[in-house]
């Protein structure tokens, strides 16, 4: 829950630091250089007179590479609070467009208002309808009053002068719905995990029975079947998992006094927080490579 602020450091290039011409000397230095008039000491003195004369060109340094050029030009960028203002637009926007033009927002449940409506956080379809009205109702809801909370919470510790409000307590207020959250995905989990229990065992006496009369091609499907229900529920049981360990941090957070007075210490919290992240990383995994 803490605010990280970064901030852009920039090199200053001094006159002498930035690649230019190398000093090449005079005219006189040139023409009487060993290199111009022969370099023999023993020539005769006519040779020089013999030789034509042309004006040596200066020396130039080598180009800058591509990736030192655009790291220049980074710094220099990025060192401007106007400017990095304007790249910090370009990658929000244009990332927007790409997941608009890449994705489609019927699919979209992260919203919290249309996956309310729509009930898409039950994550498909269910026989089990309680499955659908705790996702819409406890889930989805509660997010509606999370994110604007915490956004308020966080205009409170980045602007105190000009947003008065006691952002520790709205922040806890906005936890509240988060735990409600966290509760509502657990018993989602179980709900979920009971009903593909239900649906493997049934599988399981079908097996037997397309064993005994010897139906190869249906044993296949079944066995597929199979297969597919037991890395749901892997899924299922990693997500109940997740939920756990959330669970005592939010309730720490959603206390009166979590900042000032917490009820965990912070290596008991951190500690969830990191075991927590990291099932969310194999549960991910898992769900990439089948």
């Amino acid at each position: 829950m803490s605010i990280r602020q970064r901030k852009a450091t920039t090199k200053s290039y001094d006159d002498g630091d930035t690649p230019g011409l190398l000093p090449s000397g005079s005219w006189d230095k040139h023409f009487e250089d060993d290199e111009f008039s022969g370099g023999d000491d023993d020539a005769p003195a006519t040779k020089a007179k013999l030789t034509p004369r042309t004006k040596p060109t200066e020396s130039i340094a080598p180009a800058p590479s591509a990736l030192t050029s655009f790291l220049d030009n980074y710094n220099k960028f990025a060192a401007s609070t106007f400017t990095a203002d304007q790249g910090l637009k370009v990658i929000q926007w244009s990332s927007w467009a790409i997941s608009y033009l890449t994705k489609s927002n019927s699919t979209n449940k992260h919203l919290s208002p249309k996956g309310y409506l729509s009930g898409s956080w039950a994550g498909g379809t269910w026989d089990n309808p309680l499955i659908a009205k705790v996702a819409k109702y406890i889930m989805a809801g509660s997010m509606m009053f999370y994110y604007p909370l915490e956004h308020v919470a966080y205009a409170g510790w980045q602007m105190p002068n000009l947003v008065t409000i006691d952002a520790n307590r709205i922040s806890a207020i906005s936890c509240c719905f988060w735990t409600t959250y966290i509760v509502g995905d657990f018993w989602v989990s179980c709900l979920k995990w009971a009903e593909l229990r239900k649906k493997l065992f049934n599988l399981g006496e079908m097996l037997v029975g397309k064993k005994q009369a010897d139906d190869k091609d249906a044993v296949g499907e079944i066995l597929e079947e199979q297969q597919s229900i037991l890395k749901k529920i892997r899924h299922v049981k990693l997500q109940a998992l997740r939920s756990l360990l959330f669970i005592l941090p939010a309730v720490n957070w959603s206390l009166p006094k979590w900042a000032t007075d917490p009820l965990l210490s912070e290596p008991i919290v951190n500690g969830l927080m990191l075991a927590e992240a990291y099932t969310c990383v194999y549960q991910s995994l898992r769900g990439l490579l089948g």
